[in-house]
């Protein structure tokens, strides 16, 4: 970008299209400490997204009825481990900021706010439909709401008013300028948990959720249609919450099943409710054909002395990983035909 080459964006006209803190987030992402602005356009894009997501998130909250139950043991974990993500990011933005490193700031409170209280947490708290939520997890959650906001208040200032003064009633010339941007028992909390124990526990669950989601979408089983999970140890009535599944305790593995690791535990699926035996053959078949035409084409070039000689040393690698992946994809798939046959 040069002012004197006349290439640089007009900023009135980029916050006509994005919104002014749009705008400020695209510079900001885009200007890393001690770098040049690598600007685009799809970083304010970017900036008025994650705008329409604060609010989005906000009105999700506020629309949600109450009632004056006890709050469920999905519900308590749910507010136990996003209380210690955001006091792990407070801490880490408080660090950042006194070292001037602003982007790197900002863009941990966005990843805090899109992936673990947007993506996760939101998940975690929503009752069924048609269904309360507790009125003590609800006032957890609009406080988690309001720190997030105080932490974002130096980036986004028009946004975070707005939306401070749409909480609750605040008294004349309150502002959220003037609120600490981060909880000061946040180091205290962090110790109690210094091992991080429950948030390994919470991030093994979320990685278990995203295999059993996966799983459905490999093998078209609707969101609604409870399955089975065998797994070697008990889990979280969050993982039957999110990810719709009644959870076996066992290491048995049915032959028409699908399984994944996560660390050292391996996770089962049964599926012979869900698949057509005879078209899951066919496709195999099929599958197994091409993989196979595809390692013969491979196999001569490499069985070729003149190619091998002549090409590149990187070229040549390429091809002999090509025939490695090739034959690991054949072996794999001529041993799910041989368990759906057995089976």
């Amino acid at each position: 970008m040069s002012k004197s080459l006349g290439n640089s964006p007009d900023p009135l006209d980029l916050i006509d299209r994005y919104g002014a803190d749009g705008v400020r987030m695209g510079i900001l992402l885009s200007a890393p400490a001690g770098n040049d602005i690598l600007y685009d356009d799809a970083l304010c894009e970017q900036g008025r997204n994650f705008c329409n997501k604060i609010w989005n998130c906000f009105r999700m909250l506020q629309g949600l009825q109450t009632s004056d139950a006890e709050a469920p043991m999905t519900d308590r974990e749910a507010v136990t481990w996003f209380t210690l993500c955001l006091s792990r990011t407070e801490l880490e933005v408080d660090d950042l900021m006194q070292k001037y490193r602003l982007s790197e700031a900002l863009m941990a409170i966005y990843k805090l706010f899109t992936d673990e209280f947007s993506g996760w947490y939101l998940e975690m708290i929503k009752p069924a439909y048609g269904q309360p939520i507790c009125q003590t997890t609800l006032d957890c959650s609009m406080i988690f709401f309001e720190r997030m906001l105080r932490l974002l208040h130096p980036f986004m200032p028009f946004i975070t008013e707005e939306l401070y003064h749409s909480i609750q009633e605040r008294e004349d010339g309150d502002t959220i300028m003037r609120q600490d941007t981060m909880d000061w028992d946040s180091a205290e909390l962090l110790a109690k948990d210094k091992d991080g124990n429950f948030e390994q526990q919470i991030e093994h669950l979320k990685q278990v959720i995203t295999g059993i989601r996966n799983i459905r979408a490999q093998h078209n089983i609707p969101p609604r249609e409870e399955i089975v999970l065998i797994s070697p140890a008990p889990l979280s009535e969050l993982v039957n919450k999110l990810a719709r599944c009644r959870v076996e305790i066992g290491t048995d593995k049915p032959s028409m099943a699908a399984s994944f690791i996560v660390g050292t535990c391996e996770y089962t699926i049964p599926l012979d409710r869900f698949i057509n035996v005879e078209e899951e053959l066919k496709k195999l078949e099929a599958d197994l054909q091409h993989q196979q035409g595809f390692l013969r084409g491979v196999e001569a070039k490499l069985n070729n002395e003149r190619f091998v000689q002549n090409a590149k040393k990187e070229v040549v690698e390429m091809e002999r990983k090509k025939q490695h992946d090739a034959q690991e994809r054949i072996a794999a798939i001529e041993a799910r035909i041989k368990s759906l046959t057995i089976g």
